[in-house]
């Protein structure tokens, strides 16, 4: 039998993974994409400061659990709804991106500040990047770009600010709203939670 460790979910809920990365949840429930998103969005805010993260080193070192639990418990999720063997180019970079994640929690954090700092956004890219699998691997919805993108495409062909045109075709006049699903946009591009909407 495997080494199981417990991560916190939201709530009281506490999901049991094994270590070797085949053991599943109690109760077979989804993971929770969105507790792991808002994990690893201060970490990733949009300039990546230093400020963003927990101002001490036992923030830090409860950053880089949480994050190393929610990892565990997605992989093996990917990895069930990707197969066994690529079958096209999306099952091929999900497993990829399992594999790089796999080897991330094999890596340990320096002891200087700064090293723990990088290794704590290693982490929150890749957790990240396995929710995008896992939600385009299940059909779990839009993902958070996804939803932004085609929010900034229904914005800009019904606004009649944005479909405003000179002369030469183009927009004169600015738009705050165009504006603003913009930077939900980038930001979602950039891995941070913006509220989209």
């Amino acid at each position: 039998m495997g080494d199981y460790r417990a991560t916190q979910r939201s709530g009281s809920d506490v999901a049991m993974t094994a270590s070797s990365g085949e053991g599943t949840r109690a109760g077979g429930d989804p993971p929770d994409i969105a507790t792991m998103r808002a994990t690893a969005a201060p970490v990733l805010g949009p300039d990546d400061g230093p400020d963003a993260l927990p101002p001490n080193a036992a923030g830090l070192k409860t950053l880089d659990s949480t994050l190393r639990g929610h990892l565990e418990v997605l992989i093996p999720e990917v990895q069930k709804a990707a197969g066994p063997r690529p079958e096209n180019v999306q099952t091929y970079c999900a497993l990829a991106c399992v594999g790089e994640a796999r080897g991330k929690l094999t890596v340990a954090a320096g002891d200087a500040l700064p090293s723990r700092v990088r290794h704590a956004r290693r982490l929150a890219r890749v957790l990240l990047a396995l929710c995008e699998h896992y939600e385009r691997l299940t059909g779990s919805g839009e993902t958070a770009e996804q939803t932004a993108l085609r929010l900034m495409g229904e914005h800009a062909t019904t606004c009649p600010t944005c479909r405003t045109r000179d002369d030469e075709g183009h927009a004169d006049v600015p738009c705050a709203d165009a504006d603003r699903l913009y930077d939900a946009w980038r930001q979602t591009r950039r891995g941070a939670f913006a509220h989209v909407g």
